[in-house]
């Protein structure tokens, strides 16, 4: 039995709809919501999380993509407003591009090219460097060094959230979500897709969260190119 293709979408398209395939998890929807539609992740945001990286008119395209591969739909769907007295009247609606909500078909996609993805092994980082009034230390001291170990990205995940936290930055399902993606194109050596969403992630956070946090994805990378 020949396997299934998979889906042909740009690197661009396919973070999209990982966003909002996170998204559909996140609100701990069931199947109906898939046929039905839903109030998914809002445009504006997905603009504010790639545009910094990509064209608008990129961004444009792939969400394009999406739409005539019926993996996402927008929405929300409002009637035509006629003008009164106009000879042409045009009975329907259309989608005003406020949000985006994942299709049946676009979590069959999701799931197909997560399982063709290559397998790459557990990370195991071991992180020292001394950071100057980190707020993860104990005790008074100023100046400490600290040894962390990450055992697999789940750890990892989990080590930026709670860095988020202790910065003073409140940490959702969708913060984790896009911590964890951020994490993926670590992997992938992407540092031009890494850089601004570890901006919009810990800018508010202090400098040596920051120091922290990149230390660990650092690591990664070095660890992805044999370094």
């Amino acid at each position: 039995m020949a396997a299934k293709k998979r889906p042909d979408l740009s690197q661009l398209a396919q973070s999209i709809l990982q966003d909002v395939r996170d998204d559909f998890v996140a609100q701990r929807l069931n199947t109906r919501a898939l046929i039905d539609g839903y109030v998914g992740l809002p445009i504006s945001q997905l603009q504010q999380k790639y545009c910094p990286g990509v064209t608008q008119v990129d961004f444009d395209l792939a969400l394009k993509e999406l739409e005539e591969a019926l993996f996402v739909k927008t929405g929300p769907m409002v009637p035509f407003d006629n003008e009164p007295g106009s000879g042409v009247f045009i009975l329907g609606l259309f989608s005003k591009r406020e949000y985006m909500y994942l299709t049946e078909a676009g979590y069959r996609a999701m799931a197909q090219i997560g399982s063709q993805k290559p397998r790459t092994n557990p990370s195991h980082v071991h992180i020292s460097g001394t950071f100057h009034q980190s707020p993860i230390g104990v005790g008074g001291q100023i100046t400490q060094l600290q040894n962390i170990h990450v055992e697999n990205d789940g750890d990892l995940i989990e080590r930026l959230a709670q860095l988020l936290s202790q910065s003073g930055v409140s940490v959702d399902q969708r913060s984790r979500a896009e911590i964890g993606h951020m994490v993926e194109l670590t992997h992938q050596g992407d540092l031009k897709a890494v850089k601004p969403l570890f901006q919009k992630l810990f800018g508010v956070a202090s400098e040596s969260v920051k120091q922290v946090a990149w230390g660990l994805l650092a690591a990664i990378i070095a660890k992805a190119v044999g370094m």
